[in-house]
């Protein structure tokens, strides 16, 4: 098992196919609280690494062991819960959206004595549950407000990984950001695929977004993960086609093409979540947050922040739809 050490954090960062530093043995007397994150995907999904840039912050600040695990390793992480001690790990994070469809309940209920806290997933009413949502469907209305901006009349999109209630706020918030600014504009929905293996598949999302920019889309509101790179690679094959990121700014990605992301700061949610769940102010039942406070932001591509004025303008508008 690996250590993340105040005042350096070091981890080791695995592609998603075995479990972090996994063991089943009880720890020793004395050895520090122990955490593990089950996240909605794998290494290069930008929603995951955002949440692992929190536990890197949360170890700067004090000394925890920790465990990773990943859809691909859910057997493994099965087999941990049923062989751990009962006091065994003091605290779980599980980044749902869906991908672990309502597990952590079952995980909760199984072992009382450890905390957890789930983020985007389904609340539950138990001592030892807090969940947090992150509302999606302000910061997704800036995203529209952004397309319609940039596409000057021509259709907009919004690709999202695959069908889901956690989705339906970057659908609808995206759409309603269009409609405040540009009435009428035609805007198109797709999806890469009808489970979470839609968040890994930029091939499949780049044949999409190829099709939308071949029939005149302008600008697609990419909210599908790792898919989104596809995206990317599509837009940058024709001109005056352009993305707009999700969950971690990917201007960097697409510097010509990448109008902004609309980004959730994970980091500072997971991070909270490990220090708050190992110490007194972890507090069970819900709790939600977004555009304003602080939790999302449309982050503007410096090279389109002629944009930034008509975004800034509809700012009030979009937190009142997280209200």
């Amino acid at each position: 098992m690996r250590s993340i050490v105040s005042p350096v954090a070091v981890i080791v960062l695995l592609a998603g196919v075995a479990a972090a530093g996994f063991f089943l043995m009880q720890p020793p007397p004395g050895s520090p609280p122990e955490v593990w994150v089950v996240y909605a995907g794998d290494p290069g999904n930008p929603y995951v690494d955002a949440a692992r840039d929190g536990v890197l912050g949360a170890g700067r600040n004090r000394t925890f062991a920790y465990r990773e695990f990943a859809p691909a390793t859910a057997d493994r992480l099965e087999d941990a819960f049923a062989n751990a001690p009962a006091s065994t790990p003091d605290l779980v994070i599980v980044q749902d959206s869906g991908t672990w469809a309502g597990a952590a309940d079952r995980w909760a209920a199984a072992r009382p004595g450890t905390r957890f806290v789930v983020i985007d997933g389904e609340a539950a009413s138990r001592p030892n549950v807090r969940t947090v949502v992150i509302a999606a469907d302000g910061v997704s209305c800036l995203a529209g407000v952004l397309a319609a901006a940039a596409a000057d009349g021509r259709p907009v999109a919004v690709l999202l990984g695959m069908p889901h209630p956690v989705m339906d706020a970057y659908r609808d918030g995206f759409t309603a950001g269009v409609e405040s600014i540009a009435p009428g504009t035609r805007v198109e929905v797709r999806y890469v695929g009808n489970d979470t293996r839609g968040y890994a598949d930029p091939a499949g999302a780049a044949v999409i977004a190829e099709d939308l920019y071949r029939n005149g889309t302008a600008v697609i509101y990419a909210a599908c993960g790792g898919s989104s790179l596809g995206v990317i690679d599509a837009a940058e094959e024709r001109p005056r086609r352009f993305a707009i990121g999700v969950d971690r700014d990917l201007s960097p990605l697409g510097p010509d093409v990448v109008l902004g992301s609309a980004v959730k700061h994970l980091d500072g949610i997971v991070q909270a979540a490990i220090e708050d769940g190992l110490g007194d102010a972890f507090a069970p039942g819900g709790a939600e947050c977004g555009l304003a406070d602080g939790a999302t932001e449309l982050v503007l591509n410096p090279r389109f922040g002629a944009y930034g004025p008509i975004v800034a303008g509809k700012r009030k508008a979009a937190e009142g739809m997280e209200e």
